[in-house]
């Protein structure tokens, strides 16, 4: 840093003094985050009941007891679906006919039922009618509850008041089959008899709104045992979606339903997303939680501990809450499938136990005080700051850019609060920070590049080692910038993105390739740019130039947590066993690429660091590139992040000490 600040242009020197307060900001920031990470730790394992149910029936075990044993092993919840029309049938207290069916099940004298026989013999089965016939008391009531919601009362006759109940209704089958028609009273009975947690599943209907969802959610009666919603169907939206959205979030506010909690799925395909998702976890802040589920076709092709491993992951690094159990339908270690499935349950609740988390009421990010707009615009300070100390570093600096630096900074967050896309703003801020500090952390090598390597090793590897923790912990600020912007409970939920934070790994290595050809901080020999456009381009630089590209195309594409290739096979057995050893794995571009990078550039000779020096930057633009990014995954704990930062570090600058004592070997032949 000291390298830095001797060359400042002296005219910037305040913005070094606003860039100490704003960095106090996000420091206040970071530690409130961290604050709350580590009080909002409690996970719910929930398992969805109609799979459950359908395993139960299918080996012929208990259903009760098998959900004791799953229990004592830490399940905490049941996920209940309510029930759609086309599975009345299944329920074996009910049954559903439409009309046609009725009539011509007439024609082979198949109607015991008194009602319905008589309704026949008069002639008047109606062919736009579904005729439900009832065997349970509490079916029924529930049914005369939930029909009005969704039918008009005209359209719907009770024919029979008494057991078997007989209930007439005006509307195709087809329709009556997507109906919902609410969650059956012996599921909440018999989760509240277990002392588990509800976590209701209801399906959209776009008619409902607020005395509607009210109706809905008080007919569980499930009380102060619902925890998280879940919403489901095939149009995949949350309820009151698209014109009473806020009639839902009205729901949250009221007493009973102050401790429910919003449960957002985890999907990796936009398509995927729950329409009306966003708007309703924006308009209650602090209620939100991830649910993270392995579909059926997935979960079969899966072993238990991949399954166990997947969710423990989940939990710990996505910031999931809500872990969604479906029934393992294979055996495993020679235990049956009853066995199978409170072993799963297990390991899971004992991983999680073994990483600080506890069974419970899933624990959302809640509102804090780090989220101040106080506080975020004083971190947000920092980006024209570094901006600015960075042109008087280079002797670019010009009064005019300072006004104009902090000028549209301030608008521009101002601009964001008014309009209400404040975190579009702050994703533009956050991002112009991250890479100019990347910047910043690349510019403080400009010494080192012109430094002549030590003539002992061990002087060298120290020399290497401080340049390395140098550069990083610039870096690092920047990572800590786009923590005090960026850290909202909805960034951190994963409701609202990061935007554009894909640049954050493909502009630090094209920056510092740039720098280094463009100015005269890093290679002895000054030249201009006009002279670097003019150099002839040699065979191997072409090619070496193509690998550079191609490697940096497929860092794009392999970003993210779901990427467009696939890992390897020995990729992904290391990426298993450095988890398994470290806990927290560090990331390839850091420890591979980055780290060794900026440990090797100052021990090689001058000519061999000029002859280097595009590989060189553009390798050490990945790697604090990389760190930003690792900090910029909002949803994954802080600690998590400083730890893969640390492990990436470590490993990197013992692999670069490596790659330092190769190399002297060899140059010292020559």
């Amino acid at each position: 840093m000291r390298a830095i600040v001797n060359r400042l242009d002296p005219r910037t020197r305040f913005a070094a003094l606003i860039l100490l307060i704003a960095l106090l900001a996000c420091a206040v920031v970071a530690f409130e985050r961290a604050r709350v990470e580590s009080a909002t730790r409690r996970v719910e394992l929930t398992m969805d009941y109609n799979d459950f149910l359908s395993l139960a029936r299918s080996y012929n075990y208990n259903p009760a007891d098998f959900l004791v044993e799953m229990r004592r092993a830490g399940l905490t919840s049941l996920a209940l679906t309510e029930e759609l029309g086309s599975n009345v049938v299944s329920s074996n207290n009910a049954i559903a006919l439409p009309g046609p069916a009725l009539a011509a099940q007439a024609h082979v004298g198949g109607i015991a039922d008194p009602t319905l026989l008589a309704l026949v013999r008069a002639g008047a089965v109606r062919a736009d009618e579904v005729y439900l016939l009832v065997f349970d008391t509490p079916t029924y009531l529930r049914y005369r509850l939930q029909l009005p919601l969704h039918f008009e009362a005209k359209s719907i006759r009770v024919l029979h008041a008494v057991k078997p109940y007989v209930i007439a209704l005006r509307s195709q089958i087809d329709y009556f089959n997507t109906s919902g028609l609410g969650i059956p009273s012996d599921q909440v009975a018999l989760a509240r008899h277990l002392h588990l947690l509800v976590d209701p599943r209801f399906q959209n209907d776009e008619r409902f709104s607020l005395p509607q969802i009210q109706r809905e959610f008080a007919y569980t009666g499930a009380g102060s045992r619902l925890a998280t919603v879940v919403f489901f169907g095939l149009r995949n939206q949350v309820m009151g979606f698209p014109d009473h959205v806020k009639d839902m979030a009205q729901l949250f506010s009221e007493k009973p339903y102050r401790a429910l909690n919003f449960g957002e799925i985890e999907t990796y395909d936009s398509s995927q997303v729950q329409k009306g998702s966003s708007e309703l976890a924006s308009l209650i802040p602090g209620r939100t939680v991830r649910v993270e589920a392995i579909n059926k076709v997935e979960l079969d092709k899966l072993a238990l501990p991949e399954i166990v491993a997947r969710y423990e992951l989940g939990v710990r690094e996505r910031n999931v809450r809500v872990v969604y159990l479906r029934p393992f339908a294979h055996q495993y270690n020679g235990l049956s499938i009853e066995k199978t499935n409170v072993e799963m349950v297990r390991e899971i609740a004992s991983d999680l136990a073994a990483r600080g988390f506890r069974p419970g009421r899933a624990a959302p990010i809640p509102l804090y005080r780090g989220n101040s707009r106080i506080l975020v615009g004083l971190a947000a300070l920092a980006v024209p700051s570094i901006f600015l100390l960075l042109l008087g570093f280079y002797g670019w600096y010009r009064p005019l850019w300072a006004i104009l630096a902090y000028s549209a900074t301030v608008l521009l967050y101002l601009g964001g609060i008014v309009s209400h896309h404040d975190l579009l703003a702050r994703s533009i801020i956050a991002l112009s920070g991250g890479l100019l500090f990347a910047t910043a952390g690349f510019s403080v090598l400009s010494r080192a590049f012109l430094q002549a390597p030590a003539a002992a090793v061990g002087r060298q590897i120290r020399r290497s080692v401080a340049w390395t923790l140098v550069a990083t912990g610039i870096t690092l600020l920047g990572a800590l910038v786009v923590i005090g912007v960026m850290s909202s409970p909805l960034i951190m939920e994963e409701v609202e993105p990061f935007r554009g934070v894909k640049l954050l790994l493909a502009l630090p290595p094209l920056i510092a390739l740039a720098l280094y050809l463009f100015t005269d901080k890093f290679d002895p020999q000054r030249r201009d740019g006009r002279e670097t456009l003019l150099e002839p381009i040699r065979i191997y630089q072409l090619a070496a130039a193509a690998v550079v590209l191609g490697a940096g195309a497929l860092v794009l594409l392999r970003s993210g947590n779901q990427s467009d290739i696939s890992p390897s096979a020995f990729e992904l057995a290391l990426r298993h066993h450095l988890t398994s050893l470290l806990t927290v794995r560090p990331r390839f571009k850091e420890f591979l690429i980055g780290f060794p990078a900026l440990m090797l550039m100052p021990a090689l000779r001058i000519p061999h660091r000029r002859w280097l020096g595009v590989l060189l930057a553009l390798a050490i633009g990945i790697g604090l590139g990389d760190v930003i990014d690792t900090f910029s995954h909002l949803h994954t704990e802080l600690l998590v992040s400083v730890l893969r930062v640390l492990y990436g570090l470590v490993i990197g600058a013992v692999i670069g000490i490596v790659a330092i004592l190769i190399y002297r070997a060899f140059a010292s032949r020559r």
